[in-house]
């Protein structure tokens, strides 16, 4: 996506944090086509062609169907270490500094790759990327809600296992409808108790009670897209007491038809009721888009001005699981970038 004349350089001067990213919807057409010729897939000249088709959608539902095909094309860890390793080096040119990254492991243990294996991968990648880049990647177990509570329970244990490769939570993810919220409620209490981290994708596809459901019953701690929630006056004057953060998508809401057009975006009039909304990218890749994008659009194609495109971000460092020290440091980062001078939209 190219950015907007007037932005670029305010934007790309802030050092930011992103909280809702998904590693499958993050790999990029480069790393597929590397990942291709590495299994010795003969060098066709238009495979760079065909493979492109992957990240164009017609609908929601043409979507999941890349974002399935994109899943099949990680198939050994080292493709695992490959994803992470181009994913840390886009962060670090976006100047995005730290990255709550979702990634889905019961995609692949039911598919019968071990998770020893892969997790390995994943944490030495990550451990490179910050090295090379200075970017801090850490890890949220993004759980499929059609599948069950059993599943979810399994994905709490496999957090567990993996919290000293960085792994600091877990989610919930898939078809929101499927399953009424409500139901995950014992688990994520305990998955908290065992020190856990938790989110969950809500009001996204479906509406407000699903919200509800999410802070209510549930007690996470971030609510994952969240933006039907306007539809709500008393959930938005909840939101906003409780300061529950939101972990909003522009782009990613636009291009699934959660929303019909940008001027619909829920974010403005949820930002402006007070509501603690943050901003991420969700499936980089395969929307075409960059944090930095979604710093720009919030700008260009929903009108806000600079210091709510700021305080957006520094609520969007303020909601990370970073610890305290590592989160003030970097806010400072932050206010000191946007005060610089020459850092003018």
């Amino acid at each position: 996506m190219v950015g907007h004349p007037g932005t670029d350089d305010f934007v790309a001067a802030l050092p930011k944090a992103e909280i809702h990213l998904h590693l499958e919807g993050a790999i990029d057409l480069d790393t597929i086509v590397w990942l291709r010729r590495q299994r010795g897939e003969r060098d066709e000249p238009d495979l760079r062609l065909r493979l492109a088709g992957l990240y164009a959608h017609r609908d929601f539902l043409h979507f999941l169907q890349n974002y399935r095909a994109l899943c099949a094309e990680l198939r050994r860890p080292e493709d695992f270490s490959a994803v992470v390793a181009a994913l840390c080096a886009r962060l670090a040119r976006d100047h995005t500094r730290y990255a709550e990254v979702m990634c889905s492991p019961l995609i692949f243990t039911r598919q019968g790759m071990p998770l020893d294996e892969i997790m390995a991968a994943v944490s030495a990648a990550a451990r490179r990327g910050e090295a090379e880049h200075g970017v801090v990647l850490r890890f949220l177990f993004d759980g499929v809600r059609q599948w069950g509570v059993g599943a979810f329970e399994a994905l709490i244990g496999m957090a567990l296992d993996w919290r000293a490769a960085g792994v600091i939570g877990v989610g919930i993810g898939g078809d929101e409808r499927s399953l009424p919220t409500r139901v995950f409620g014992a688990a994520m209490r305990e998955a908290r108790r065992l020190g856990l981290h938790t989110v969950i994708h809500a009001g996204e596809f479906d509406g407000p009670r699903s919200v509800w459901e999410a802070i209510d019953e549930l007690g996470v701690e971030r609510v994952g897209h969240g933006v039907r929630a306007v539809e709500d006056e008393v959930l938005v004057k909840t939101l906003a007491r409780r300061g529950i953060p939101l972990e909003c998508c522009p782009t990613s809401n636009v291009r699934t038809g959660v929303v019909g057009s940008w001027s619909e975006h829920p974010i403005v009039r949820l930002h402006a009721a007070g509501v603690r909304v943050t901003v991420s990218s969700d499936d980089p890749a395969l929307f075409d888009t960059t944090l930095s994008d979604e710093y720009r659009l919030l700008q260009s194609r929903l009108g806000l001005a600079r210091q709510d495109v700021e305080q957006i971000g520094l609520q969007t460092i303020e909601a990370t699981f970073l610890d305290p020290g590592e989160r003030g440091r970097l806010i400072e980062q932050f206010r000191q970038a946007a005060a610089r001078p020459g850092s003018t939209s």
